[in-house]
């Protein structure tokens, strides 16, 4: 039975959201796919919220017949914001949903806040920890989560904060942000940041703004697939951060960040 993984590029201001209604980013991306394949499985590695973007969320499509799901394809039938820009065959029993991290990164303006005090606050996140405090509740759905790394720096008028770990929860890095925006702003001292995460104090936080959250990378380890890029489609990415997310990003150092760090420019510009 064929399998696919595909790189999903959106603009997650035009959309509601990863999945969950008529104008979300699955429910195109399923309307684009049934055009070509009846019968289908698709995983996906991270549900965003709406508002929330994406450089390079994966899904997989498992199929039963003999056609073979190309980007161009699916690209031809989807709404202009989002867009599948990298493609491989993997194994039938690969899941897009079993990745083993996903990088996120969040912009905010940089409003006096002190960047090295965040930095000491976001060391507490490192590790495995119950995060109850840091998510909107689920039921059935687990409240510890194991978070590889948190990275804060200033750039110019901005702060950006980019977080890894193997899995999130709802709203997670968004309260997490905006915790350490109140540690820096002087709302929140470490010690009761600490007191949070540890569960001494049951006080959910409120989470940042959805439009400054981006998943920039999803990572499977030694099951990573063997990805093919599409050189128009890459060029439709760069193009479209350049462009409609120069206002809502504001600044190119952000963006020649996310260009540079994860989606390795100098080889997409050799190939196109």
């Amino acid at each position: 039975m064929p399998a696919m993984a595909f790189k999903v590029f959106y603009d997650g201001s035009l959309f509601g959201g990863f999945t969950g209604s008529s104008n979300s980013i699955e429910y195109y991306l399923r309307r684009s796919i049934k055009y070509f394949i009846k019968d289908f499985k698709l995983s996906k590695a991270s549900r965003t919220d709406p508002g929330v973007s994406a450089v390079g969320n994966v899904i997989s499509v498992k199929y039963g017949n003999n056609v073979k799901l190309m980007p161009g394809m699916i690209n031809s039938r989807l709404p202009s914001g989002i867009r599948v820009w990298a493609w491989a065959e993997v194994d039938d029993d690969f899941r897009a949903r079993i990745a083993v991290s996903r990088t996120y990164v969040y912009v905010m303006p940089w409003l006096y806040e002190d960047v090295d005090l965040m930095r000491s606050a976001a060391e507490l996140f490192v590790g495995v920890h119950d995060l109850s405090n840091f998510q909107v509740r689920e039921r059935g759905v687990p409240t510890t989560v194991m978070i590889n790394n948190v990275n804060i720096e200033r750039l110019n008028d901005y702060i950006v904060f980019t977080i890894v770990g193997r899995g999130f929860r709802n709203k997670m890095i968004r309260k997490i942000v905006n915790a350490l925006r109140m540690v820096g702003s002087g709302i929140l001292t470490i010690d009761e940041l600490r007191d949070l995460i540890e569960l001494r104090i049951r006080k959910p936080i409120p989470p940042a703004p959805p439009y400054g959250l981006l998943l920039l990378g999803v990572s499977y380890g030694d099951r990573e697939p063997a990805w093919t890029l599409s050189s128009d489609d890459v060029s439709y990415v760069i193009n479209y951060l350049v462009s409609r997310w120069y206002n809502s990003l504001p600044s190119p150092f952000v963006i020649s960040k996310i260009l540079h760090d994860f989606m390795d420019i100098n080889k997409l510009f050799s190939r196109i």
